[in-house]
């Protein structure tokens, strides 16, 4: 058989394949309460890899990893992205586990591995189709860069500091104004 025919079966062959999943998925439904196949969740770490500007996964962080610094991205992600996240990034609370996508679990090594830019470009910009909103106009540059380095010190975050967030919540809870 001619390579060219080869070619057109196998595409043949995908185009039946993905129409085939296409149609279980919408037969399936589309509630956040399930858990995404392993197809969605290759398909959406594909194209939330695909969708970050080169330019932004060569960024470094400006600021310097101090306790300062830490600090201030703690309380401001007990504040304004604990709601969805949890205060120790692993996105267990009433909005994250209602979210479809849920929220990646901000320990793990899929996000300890992903650049700063990268982490950057997410709290700037957002995830299109997730519940992750774009903080650009919210967030300052430095406000997002000390979420960045609050993110990468989630795994080792102590339980005195997970303590001490939870004081900052209830400012965010305190004003439906912010939600």
């Amino acid at each position: 058989m001619k390579p060219w025919k080869i070619a057109l079966v196998i595409l043949f062959a995908l185009a039946v394949a993905a129409a085939g999943y296409g149609l279980t998925l919408v037969r399936r439904g589309f509630s956040a309460l399930e858990t995404p196949s392993a197809v969605e969740v290759f398909a959406a770490t594909t194209a939330r890899k695909i969708a970050v500007p080169s330019s932004y996964r060569q960024l470094r962080n400006p600021l310097m990893p101090s306790t300062e610094n830490i600090r201030g991205g703690m309380e401001h992600f007990s504040d304004h992205c604990a709601t969805c996240h949890a205060n120790d990034g692993g996105g267990q609370t009433l909005f994250g586990k209602g979210l479809y996508p849920k929220p990646p679990d901000l320990r793990a090594v899929g996000t300890q591995n992903k650049s700063d830019g990268e982490l950057y470009y997410t709290i700037a910009n957002g995830v299109r189709l997730s519940g992750m909103p774009a903080f650009s106009e919210a967030h300052t540059a430095p406000q997002a860069w000390r979420l960045v380095l609050f993110i990468r010190h989630l795994p080792q975050i102590t339980p005195e500091e997970l303590n001490e967030m939870k004081g900052w919540n209830r400012k965010m809870m305190a004003n439906p104004a912010n939600w």
